[in-house]
């Protein structure tokens, strides 16, 4: 029988034998902690460089960009391009909608200018103005050289749908006001406008013009379809049905055409005799409308002949036919029309009782560009080696 004491000391001499377990771990050496130094300076030196090349590049820009200040130092923002004249042209945004729209706006030292002009009562460009709807070429097209088709049309404008926009008279006359065309119909007639701000205009002072929109120009209108028949008649390529207008006057051309009627009737034979005439539509050239004087006797005019011509009424009564028609013997014609509209101060987004413009004050500047170092970048002209010509 065994002893505890014996059965012990097996115990611990069994343990003694048993796996030591060691600490892990490793032992830092001089080629790492070298290593390490090369890896951080490297990564440090070429952040540094990449710095540097980006500063240098935007200076580079900046000195490139025409940047608009005003005389206070506020920047109006970088020129998108520039216009006949090498003014500086910007976007400015109206953010006054809930629409937000841009329109091109040229910078002169003392000035803002527009493509599009506004128009006045008197002539003096003061009142509420008015202003052409966008993509209008026919009611004013005399640019700034008085040229007929020379163009006061901003067609940037009309690529945004709605609504035009234009440079007015300010406050103080200069350096101007920003306008947007609205939905309502000028309240001027076109015969009392007789001015209008050009401010493209290149002038000492005041770009404002007389001008005057009363004369327009008439073209016959399109009269194949006055009188209905079986067969379709449409407006040819290039005009527009006036039947809104011809509606008007309808009960009247109606009545006309039926006392005419009977006057011709009472000369003819009972198998020649005309039957009631419905009158179809008439055409005119877009941005043209009817010429509402002598429309009535005009129209029954030219019905009475065409249904005349297709009939089989003997030559011998058209002698008498024609002393009957010859009151009322005139032409059919389409005139221009000026179709302007009412427009609204565009508010600043800061202050809604102001002008957009009035928070810049003139003259008008450009930056210069930044002084140059031997580091900074210089862009080198071609040789004219290895040049692309097409």
């Amino acid at each position: 029988m065994q002893s505890p004491n014996a059965a012990h000391h097996r115990q611990d001499a069994g343990m003694a034998c048993g796996p030591r377990k060691t600490q892990g771990g490793f032992v830092i050496t001089v080629e790492l902690l070298l290593l390490i130094t090369i890896l951080v300076l490297g990564t440090l030196v070429g952040i540094v460089a990449i710095r540097d090349a980006l500063v240098k590049r935007y200076v580079s820009q900046q000195s490139q960009k025409a940047i608009v200040v005003d005389a206070q130092g506020k920047v109006l923002g970088e020129a998108a391009d520039f216009d006949e004249h090498d003014a500086p042209r910007l976007f400015y945004i109206d953010r006054s909608q809930s629409n937000n729209y841009r329109t091109l706006i040229g910078i002169r030292d003392d000035r803002f200018t527009s493509r599009e002009p506004l128009y006045y009562a008197g002539n003096s460009c003061e009142g509420d103005p008015c202003i052409k709807t966008v993509s209008d070429e026919l009611s004013d097209n005399s640019g700034v050289d008085g040229v007929s088709g020379s163009g006061s049309v901003s067609y940037f404008n009309a690529l945004q749908g709605q609504p035009n926009y234009a440079v007015g008279q300010g406050a103080s006359g200069l350096p101007g006001a920003l306008y947007r065309e609205t939905a309502q119909s000028c309240p001027i007639a076109a015969a009392d406008i007789g001015s209008r701000w050009v401010s493209q205009k290149v002038v000492a002072g005041s770009p404002c013009e007389a001008v005057s929109l009363d004369d327009s120009s008439t073209e016959p209108a399109y009269n194949a379809c006055l009188v209905t028949t079986l067969e379709p008649c449409d407006c040819p390529l290039g005009y527009e049905d006036e039947g809104d207008l011809l509606a008007t006057y309808l009960p009247a051309i109606n009545t006309r055409m039926d006392s005419i009627r009977t006057s011709i009737n009472l000369l003819l034979p009972p198998g020649q005799r005309l039957d009631p005439v419905e009158v179809g539509s008439l055409c005119c050239p877009q941005a043209m409308s009817l010429q509402a004087e002598e429309l009535v006797d005009a129209a029954v005019f030219v019905a009475i002949n065409q249904v005349l011509a297709e009939s089989n009424i003997n030559d011998g009564f058209k002698p008498l036919i024609n002393e009957i028609l010859a009151p009322l013997q005139s032409e059919i014609l389409c005139e221009s029309f000026v179709q302007l509209k009412a427009t609204e101060p565009v508010a600043d987004p800061k202050d809604p009782t102001r002008n957009a413009f009035e928070a810049f004050t003139a003259p008008f500047r450009v930056n210069l560009p930044s002084a140059a170092s031997d580091s900074a970048w210089r862009s080198v002209p071609p040789t004219g080696e290895g040049t692309f010509n097409p």
